[in-house]
């Protein structure tokens, strides 16, 4: 029987692609992290035989990885939850399939959540990248309060290590309908209004990419979901209604024509 890993790293896929490059990468940057005592857990329901292949044959040659396949896990907050299910760590460690981490990522936030246990969980600065180019980075404020909220997430999702307590006291992800494509965004929140806080290594640690899209894959029912997410997640922590035009926000952005939207955006 092994030793109980520190570290649980949980990674949802959903990549019906033939192409198994994007996956080997991210796979490889957690594979080649210097602190190493973590167990993978990864569940690819639905992703194509080329990438389960790749995945069940990585995993016979590392034991720290264990596919995790219900089979009817297809949402990511549902793979999250099959995931969070298995773990074993005292922390949890969120990757995407097609982002990359420093080998640098895990040791040092570890290292900051062990010397600041008033901080849940910490995140870091990214450096932007599309079809394998970077393109551009995200600086993030070091100690997010409600207001960082308010125009978009002070946080990136897959950067995230969590202390897994903290995840467990608000029942982990939302698997409701409403929060699909922003179940990061709830989960976040909720973790505020528990009084949960979080951090931001302000060191470029993590690779993420972006769509090629200004707007993303988002469509207008996404958009309302996040309407809605907003909207029950600002009147849990009463800030509305002060916060309300900031409730609408998904929807004007929606809207708004691509040209515009990526001139705002620079600015």
């Amino acid at each position: 029987m092994q030793n109980q890993p520190e570290v649980s790293v949980l990674m949802g896929i959903y990549d019906k692609s033939a192409d198994i490059t994007a996956v080997q990468r991210s796979v490889r940057s957690i594979l080649n992290q210097t602190f190493s005592d973590f167990e993978f857990l990864i569940c690819d329901d639905g992703s194509s035989p080329q990438i389960q292949s790749y995945l069940e044959e990585t995993a016979r040659h590392d034991f720290r990885i264990r596919l995790v396949r219900p089979g009817n896990a297809i949402l990511l907050p549902v793979k999250l939850n099959c995931c969070l299910a298995e773990a074993r760590g005292t922390l949890l460690a969120r990757m995407d399939g097609d982002d990359f981490s420093h080998p640098d990522r895990f040791a040092k936030q570890i290292d900051y959540l062990a010397k600041h246990p008033q901080i849940s969980f910490v995140g870091c600065n990214v450096r932007l990248t599309r079809a394998g180019q970077t393109i551009g980075a995200r600086y993030f404020p070091e100690y997010p309060q409600v207001h960082d909220f308010y125009l978009t997430q002070p946080y990136i999702h897959p950067t995230l290590i969590f202390r897994k307590t903290v995840i467990e006291a608000v029942n982990g992800y939302s698997e409701d309908k409403s929060v699909i494509l922003c179940e990061d965004y709830d989960l976040l929140l909720r973790l505020y209004a528990k009084g949960f806080f979080g951090a931001n290594l302000q060191e470029y640690l993590f690779d993420y990419t972006i769509p090629t899209m200004v707007k993303g894959n988002r469509k207008m029912r996404h958009r309302w979901n996040e309407v809605v997410t907003r909207w029950n997640r600002f009147y849990e922590l009463g800030i509305l209604p002060g916060a309300l035009p900031y409730v609408v926000k998904p929807i004007a952005v929606g809207l708004m024509p691509e040209s515009i939207l990526k001139r705002v955006k620079k600015l």
